[in-house]
């Protein structure tokens, strides 16, 4: 080969050498700030985590809290800081609590653990859940329950949902005990908001939901007056008002008649009244 097309080879060859030699000169550098650092951390312990304040009423929900934390989040509060959301999430699926984290100065943390408090109480198939207002879910036979501190049972009136809807819980992965409730939870509170404002709440023993060609429709079953009497309503809230001043009337009207009764609210323009043993299909909105 001629010498003149062996000088940009030898050229591009040194400059080679020479981003190499910068890269292996940022790496060692880096190598001495680092151990510089730590070396600094250890005499200082600047990245110290002073400490962590939990406040919690129940002894079994702050021993959860300190069994997440392993021994990096417990010697360097950044580590705490940048992992706390994970650790959040983390406890909250697993277990039935509120996890509140406040930072108090650069290396102090104020953690607050509470309950989550049952709203209503839904059953799907053979499995009983237990719903929150913010839509929180999860199944009400869980063991902590029983062990965590300030779980009750709710007083509203349950929810039976048709085994042809799915399931409110979905499907959890492995070892989550709290999920989000596949259903909007703002049907639950326009449904019971329309039980209490109509009068019906003292009275109702449960409501259960299913769906026909797509729209819920729902069957308070109450107890009024020693007789039990079924409501049949559309899901949708709207028209509730203007029901519940009906079958008031309706009520007041056969109070003194025998028999337990069904009360179909679903027709657009009338309201059907039979006994329990009448025929017919429920809420066929016809």
């Amino acid at each position: 080969m001629p010498d003149g097309l062996q000088v940009p080879v030898f050229s591009l060859r040194c400059r080679g050498s020479d981003s190499m030699g910068k890269f292996l000169f940022f790496l060692l550098a880096c190598s001495l700030f680092l151990g510089s650092l730590f070396s600094y951390e250890g005499y200082t312990q600047f990245l110290s985590l002073d400490g962590i304040s939990v406040r919690t009423g129940d002894p079994e929900a702050e021993a959860l809290f300190w069994k997440n934390l392993g021994p990096e989040e417990l010697r360097y509060w950044p580590v705490f800081l940048f992992r706390s959301a994970d650790l959040k999430k983390k406890i909250e699926s697993e277990s039935p609590l509120l996890i509140s984290l406040r930072r108090e100065n650069l290396s102090d943390f104020f953690i607050e653990i509470e309950p989550l408090q049952p709203w209503l109480t839904l059953r799907w198939k053979k499995t009983v859940f237990f719903l929150t207002r913010d839509g929180r879910i999860w199944e009400s036979g869980h063991p902590l329950n029983t062990r965590l501190a300030g779980i009750r049972p709710p007083s509203t009136p349950t929810f039976l949902l048709s085994d042809s809807l799915p399931s409110p819980a979905g499907i959890p992965e492995e070892g989550i005990v709290v999920m989000n409730s596949v259903f909007p939870v703002t049907f639950f509170s326009e449904w019971v908001s329309g039980i209490e404002t109509s009068g019906w709440m003292p009275h109702t023993r449960s409501v259960e939901v299913s769906r026909r060609e797509g729209n819920y429709l729902l069957k308070l079953n109450l107890n009024v007056r020693d007789r039990t009497v079924h409501i049949l309503l559309r899901g949708d809230q709207a028209r509730w008002k203007e029901i519940a001043s009906a079958v008031s009337q309706i009520l007041h009207q056969l109070q003194f008649s025998g028999g337990n009764l069904i009360i179909d609210t679903t027709y657009t323009d009338r309201i059907i009244v039979r006994n329990v043993a009448g025929g017919g299909q429920e809420g066929s909105g016809r």
